[in-house]
């Protein structure tokens, strides 16, 4: 496989919601490792590769490497998760879709799902 497609892969399966983009990151850098003079991380986690420095004229590329994400906010007595947004969601999409609850032990697959129209109620309707 084509070294940039397996690099860009990697990229996006990694996680990297806003406030939570070690991951993505950490793929960054070890593809950056292959070619840069200097790759380090600072503090606040932001990422810095250096290719040829004593080189003219320097160029500055910057980008930032966090996705919008879902945050659990509840855990209900049934194990159901009850999430709010990290960024932009449109909240009409995300039914049926795949996700990853990033967890102190590991990652758990689930899915988004509701409530079926037929078994809500008049207010949940109007809410939905």
């Amino acid at each position: 496989m084509n070294r940039d497609i397996s690099f860009l892969e990697r990229l996006l399966d990694a996680p990297g919601p806003s406030g939570f983009e070690v991951r993505a990151a950490r793929v960054w850098r070890e593809e950056a490792e292959t070619f840069a003079a200097d790759v380090r991380v600072d503090v606040s986690g932001n990422s810095f590769a250096t290719v040829n420095p004593g080189g003219s004229p320097h160029v500055m590329l910057a980008g930032h490497i966090d996705e919008i994400g879902l945050q659990v906010t509840h855990v209900d007595e049934d194990g159901f998760l009850y999430v709010d947004q990290i960024g932009g969601w449109d909240p009409q999409v995300l039914v049926g879709q795949r996700v990853s609850v990033l967890g102190r032990d590991g990652d758990v697959p689930g899915v988004i799902g509701k409530k079926a129209i037929h078994l809500m109620q008049a207010e949940e309707r109007r809410k939905s």
